[in-house]
């Protein structure tokens, strides 16, 4: 019998222990807790900002001045803070790190895509979780297509595996992404 060609032609990306994947509950606490320190940071420019313009003496609102300090700083926040060593404070407490598929920090890229997927879609956060309570590697559907990983901190790649693209068919439509396979599964 002829041994059977494994394609490579996506690369090779890491996968982990299933014991090192946050469950639901702890990734939804690091949610909320991010949400609410994002939404203090919101309510605190706010304030700032309306003080400052009332001192001013201004006739002008300050809802455009706010808008774009807040959307920084939740870009920062989101993506430069939780791609790197620090990581947020929602992450930190609940133990938790995001890696990619090599194993190292995401780019700056995927991290901004990753948030403009949850902030614009075409997934919404209820997809997304419950995605995560089905999908055998537990990573969101933000987490597939961006090629990411939410891990616990002190987690360490169990292997590498070759790459394919896996397909799911639902609701009419077939989305795709590369997916590390882990060896003894078919593709």
């Amino acid at each position: 019998m002829k041994p059977q060609h494994v394609d490579h032609s996506l690369g090779e990306g890491i996968y982990f222990a299933h014991e090192s994947y946050p469950g639901f509950i702890r990734r939804l606490i690091a949610m909320m807790i991010d949400g609410a320190i994002l939404t203090f940071a919101g309510i605190a420019i706010w304030i700032l900002l309306a003080l400052l313009f009332y001192v001013l003496e201004t006739d002008r609102s300050p809802e455009t001045l706010h808008i774009a300090i807040w959307l920084t700083i939740i870009w920062v926040y989101m993506t430069v803070i939780k791609r790197s060593w620090l990581r947020t404070i929602g992450y930190r407490l609940s133990g938790l790190q995001i890696v990619d598929t090599r194993g190292s920090r995401p780019s700056l890229m995927k991290m901004t895509f990753r948030l403009l997927m949850w902030i614009f879609g075409p997934f919404n956060f209820i997809l997304d979780l419950m995605w995560l309570a089905a999908d055998s590697e537990q990573q969101t559907l933000r987490d597939c297509y961006c090629g990411t990983y939410v891990v616990r901190a002190t987690a360490q790649p169990e292997g590498s595996a070759p790459m394919h693209l896996t397909r799911y068919f639902a609701t009419g439509l077939a989305p795709s992404y590369p997916r590390v396979v882990r060896p003894g599964k078919v593709a």
